[in-house]
């Protein structure tokens, strides 16, 4: 099989380096468009792949194209590649907020697979979900799976859910960020350097993720084997449900999926 990414930016990039380091496909088999100079010589020097300036030269020599530019300009990509498009391709599009009934309308008779992928792909520590288009096969499933898997964790769900899933795993790792950096300017307050605050934060967070996935402990089991009664760790969390911040936290994950919903209209 080949594949083609129409768009070579950083998470094609890391998708490309992910299906490299898994084998999954073999740096002649990668066939990567971008409009930038600039990318495309960094993607041919860093993964050796195939790079071009337009999509014609390899479109209809690849099994599965991976739409991987913004939402904004795909209206046009699409209009473009749509006449080359045909029943042998499972297009799979990585562009947030829109739906495939919208992709179906700008390519029809297309196999189509809708992915959204995060920002920890690039380590192979990403969260994707995808949904499949009316016309997709039983065998594209398995094939989205192998490709989804080289850098992480993959769910099937439905397409009605992908704001929520949007706003948690697609924005989560702003989120998550977020708060660490108060937890850094918190500790630097406290006196630490900001380096040793930062790792303190940074291994702290990543481990508490990987005690979570590894025993597959519920949250409120792990906060309870934490915070031991009247001890330092029950006085911040004290602070934390004085301030309603599971409201905070809820209204920001609605502003997202809310937000999400918004382009899809648009």
């Amino acid at each position: 099989m080949k594949a083609g990414f129409i768009g070579a930016g950083k998470m094609a990039e890391a998708m490309m380096a992910s299906l490299l380091h898994a084998k999954v496909f073999e740096a002649h088999e990668i066939f990567a468009c971008d409009l930038s100079e600039e990318r495309r010589s960094l993607i041919k020097k860093s993964l050796g792949v195939n790079v071009y300036s337009a999509t014609s030269p390899f479109i209809e020599s690849v099994d599965i194209l991976i739409l991987a530019v913004k939402p904004q300009d795909l209206e046009p990509v699409l209009k473009n590649i749509a006449p080359k498009i045909g029943p042998n391709h499972l297009v799979v599009s990585i562009a947030a907020g829109r739906r495939i009934a919208w992709l179906e309308s700008r390519l029809p008779g297309a196999r189509i697979v809708r992915v959204m992928p995060n920002l920890p792909c690039q380590v192979s520590e990403g969260m994707s979900a995808y949904c499949l288009g009316a016309l997709a096969k039983p065998a594209d499933a398995q094939t989205t799976e192998s490709l989804l898997t080289s850098f992480g964790k993959v769910l099937r769900l439905p397409e009605d859910l992908f704001d929520a899933v949007t706003a948690l795993s697609g924005s989560g790792p702003a989120f998550f960020v977020f708060f660490m950096e108060k937890m850094v300017e918190a500790g630097i307050l406290e006196g630490l350097s900001r380096e040793d605050a930062l790792l303190l934060c940074e291994q702290t967070m990543m481990g508490t993720s990987r005690l979570l996935l590894t025993t597959r402990q519920d949250p409120r089991q792990l906060i309870q084997a934490v915070a031991s009664a009247k001890g330092t760790t029950a006085a911040g969390l004290a602070v934390f449900e004085k301030s309603n911040l599971d409201a905070i936290v809820g209204s920001a994950v609605k502003a997202a999926a809310d937000r999400s919903r918004e382009m899809a209209d648009s």
